[in-house]
């Protein structure tokens, strides 16, 4: 980048490159890196329009926007990801974490008992089990993932946060819990299937792990083996959630009345009214 560029003239250039590459909201996207970079929040950002970049800082944001240029997700070029009122250390070996997961944080710290056993599954980053264990301290949470680097990733982010009421194993959903019930069990696991895989735009198909997000079966088989080994490790009245593709709430719900085994069961919409998640309890018959 030339000498003695200003914020705002940056700001442009950076937008209209991002923007000539099809990245979807180029201009916020501008101003994040600016804003993470130069340490500056959205109000300071536009009152330093006219001072001055260093060389220095201009070749460091050269080299972020370069990586943005080929689709890489801001969040794996800073390392972190912001969700609810914290942030988390996160890399291609895990999931960025979605906004619309905080609905189903939300409704398991509203719901479960004072003292409840949580059981997160594809922990991931760790984003839904410490989010519920930094909100709800009186919870006890154990995340499981199947994946090395995931766990590596989350244990690092309960550090940061030194929630000490949480505990991560590597687990192929139950396999590793033999014994063990719960009062709540939370997941957040591979949805998408092969075909729609194959359609996903370059941020999420080119850097986000494949063994997070696509499953056979129209990317409902891991699901599947979810809902019919959860209720043996549930405790009486315990909830369930899955989050769910848009377009697999019927199925997912169909599915799990089938076993016979689930009661109230119901489909959650997001923030944008697509189906999300769906929820359910222990049968009393099987508790």
């Amino acid at each position: 980048m030339e000498n003695a560029l200003t914020v705002g003239t940056l700001l442009e250039v950076i937008k209209l490159r991002l923007d000539a590459v099809g990245i979807e909201n180029a201009g916020n996207d501008a101003e994040l890196i600016l804003m993470e970079e130069l340490n500056l929040s959205r109000g300071q950002l536009a009152a330093d329009n006219d001072k001055i970049i260093s060389d220095e800082k201009a070749e460091l944001l050269e080299r972020i926007v370069e990586r943005r240029l080929k689709h890489e997700p801001l969040q794996y070029i800073f390392g972190k990801a912001y969700f609810m009122n914290m942030w988390f250390h996160v890399a291609p070996g895990v999931l960025i974490p979605r906004p619309e997961t905080e609905l189903l944080v939300e409704k398991v710290c509203r719901e479960a008992p004072q003292g409840a056993e949580i059981c997160d599954l594809g922990v991931g980053c760790g984003t839904i089990a410490l989010a519920v264990a930094c909100e709800r301290r009186d919870l006890h949470v154990i995340g499981v993932d199947v994946s090395r680097p995931a766990l590596k990733i989350a244990e690092a982010n309960r550090r940061e946060w030194k929630l000490e009421n949480v505990q991560l194993l590597r687990s192929d959903l139950f396999s590793a819990l033999s014994g063990r019930r719960f009062d709540y069990i939370t997941a957040n696991l591979p949805y998408i299937s092969p075909a729609e895989y194959q359609l996903l735009v370059a941020e999420v198909k080119d850097y986000e792990p494949e063994l997070a997000l696509q499953a056979e079966d129209d990317g409902l088989a891991v699901i599947r083996r979810a809902v019919i080994s959860a209720p043996d490790f549930m405790k009486p009245d315990a909830g369930i959630i899955f989050e769910i593709g848009v377009t697999q709430g019927g199925a997912v719900k169909e599915f799990m009345s089938a076993t016979g085994r689930y009661a109230d069961i119901s489909i959650i919409q997001d923030y944008n009214r697509h189906d999300r998640f769906v929820a359910g309890k222990l049968a009393s018959a099987h508790s």
